[in-house]
């Protein structure tokens, strides 16, 4: 697991368990980014930034716990078992939060970093379910994490040209052959990029995330999203993979 180094200490035995891990997430998430805005609160646009992140992870919260009824199940608790962020997540933010060099995009990096991370946390949990039923649940989990990550970059992306005063565009595709097309050249750019120097497979895979996502939120016809998704995740798994690597 890549974009973590510390998997998941044993197996989610319940949906009820799966959940709570779901709503603890979010609810520690949208806590972080209220902390956040109020230690920046002297920067209005980072406090705003994190303050529009908390709560759209309190969203996130709120459909959990009404999905949890809908599938006539107690609302989830936090309290009723014991559990914790990924460390990776909290240590990113602990990192900056005193950094006088935090920016919009750097801190838009960050949480499509812990969107990813949180992505391949319920990948693991999927992979090693206790039923079927709780590895579906988790692997929808996954993916709404993965379009969380997707949306969040896309805002990063004019974060980064606002900060930079440019904005070369991403290249396009219509449907799912022009995409699959796209995705060849990509690709084939990506393969070259392995072979030079590390920060260039970084920014090549980087890019290929961007495109992806940005292709996913063009596509209009059902074969194209599903590409588009499977793309993006093999992409989003493959930058985990190097930026792990980076000395």
């Amino acid at each position: 697991m890549p974009l973590l180094r510390q998997e998941p200490a044993a197996a989610v035995a319940s949906m009820d368990e799966l959940l709570t891990i779901a709503l603890m997430l979010e609810e520690e998430a949208a806590r972080r980014y209220l902390a956040l805005a109020d230690h920046h609160s002297g920067t209005p646009e980072l406090a705003t930034l994190f303050q529009t992140l908390a709560e759209e992870e309190k969203r996130h919260a709120d459909a959990l716990a009404q999905g949890a009824r809908h599938l006539s199940r107690h609302q989830p608790q936090a309290a009723d078992i014991l559990w914790r962020l990924p460390p990776e997540i909290a240590a990113s933010w602990d990192a900056v939060k005193d950094s006088a060099l935090l920016s919009p995009y750097t801190a838009l990096s960050i949480a499509v970093r812990n969107e990813e991370r949180t992505f391949a946390f319920y990948s693991y949990i999927a992979a090693h379910a206790a039923t079927p039923e709780i590895a579906r649940q988790a692997e929808a989990l996954a993916q709404e994490e993965l379009n969380h990550a997707a949306r969040l970059r896309q805002v990063r992306r004019l974060a980064f040209h606002r900060e930079r005063g440019t904005r070369p565009p991403l290249p396009t595709a219509a449907d799912a052959q022009a995409l699959r097309a796209l995705a060849e050249t990509i690709e084939a750019e990506i393969a070259v990029a392995l072979t030079q120097a590390p920060q260039a497979a970084r920014q090549a895979a980087e890019r290929a995330v961007d495109i992806y996502a940005h292709a996913l939120g063009q596509m209009a016809d059902e074969g194209g999203i599903d590409l588009a998704r499977d793309l993006l995740k093999a992409a989003v798994i493959r930058l985990g993979s190097l930026n792990d690597a980076a000395p």
